[in-house]
């Protein structure tokens, strides 16, 4: 009869004991290096400056992620931040880079106790239209006053809207009258909206050319003030000198106007 050695038998108790072990100290280890930090202000740092931190976004098929496809991307980044003193989520979303800079689809914030603060949607659904140019109109209605009131109405069309600085450019025909005598002002105007109150607008008739820098409320009001030049000293009245002016926009395009955002 053989007999095995007892020298080198480990009990099958420890033996499992140790495997728990090694398999505790690899995933911590993996875990660390799987895990981005950050401080305050969303910079990089240590763990041991760190408020928030975020587990190595996974790739998940687009259509699934976010109900759409998008061009040339079959998978997005699944992105979840965490406040690190209670382990809370801080973030929800999908991303086109792993680092959370081209947000695409429903994302969500929250406060330390889970609690919803807001929802933000990036809509990315590839545009049929030219990207340099949005064909959808958009209807303008401008009053203004240099000498007298003028009221004009038209079509304007943004370039590039995607972006947050919105180019708006605008055809339309207004009318004024002096000495109970209607005239007629065709309208040429680009307006560009900063997407932070503050607009600026150029702009021209056959009888003038003119200059407004203002405010702007979502970029469905626009109120300014500038300067009206005329093209001729032939015709009365002369459109010259301090002009007010106020612009409405209507329009189902919803990439013309600045998103109200409460919150973060």
């Amino acid at each position: 009869m053989k007999y095995k050695s007892k020298l080198f038998q480990i009990p099958k108790k420890k033996s499992l004991l140790f495997a728990f072990i090694y398999l505790f100290i690899s995933y911590n280890s993996f875990a660390q290096k799987d895990t981005i930090y950050f401080d305050a202000n969303w910079k990089n740092c240590s763990k041991e400056l760190a408020m928030y931190y975020r587990i190595q976004p996974e790739k998940i098929e687009t259509k699934k992620a976010i109900g759409y496809k998008i061009k040339n991307i079959d998978s997005v980044y699944s992105v979840k931040d965490y406040y690190l003193k209670n382990h809370k989520l801080q973030f929800q979303g999908y991303s086109k880079d792993k680092e959370a800079q081209e947000l695409v689809g429903a994302s969500k914030w929250f406060d330390e106790n889970e609690i919803l603060l807001n929802t933000q949607n990036y809509n990315y659904k590839e545009s049929h239209t030219s990207k340099l140019l949005e064909w959808q109109p958009i209807f303008y209605i401008n009053y203004s006053i240099t000498v007298k009131n003028q009221f004009a109405g038209g079509l304007e069309f943004c370039l590039d809207c995607e972006n947050k600085n919105k180019l708006f450019l605008g055809l339309g025909y207004g009318i004024s009258s002096y000495d109970s005598k209607y005239f007629g002002l065709p309208d040429l105007h680009l307006s560009l909206n900063t997407g932070s109150l503050l607009f600026i607008k150029a702009g021209g008739s056959n009888r003038n050319l003119y200059s407004l820098a203002g405010i702007s409320f979502l970029n469905v009001i626009d109120l300014g003030l500038g300067y009206s030049y005329p093209l001729s000293q032939d015709k009365t009245p002369e459109l010259k000198g301090f002009t007010f002016g106020l612009t409405f926009r209507i329009t189902n395009n919803k990439s013309a106007y600045i998103p109200l955002r409460i919150g973060f």
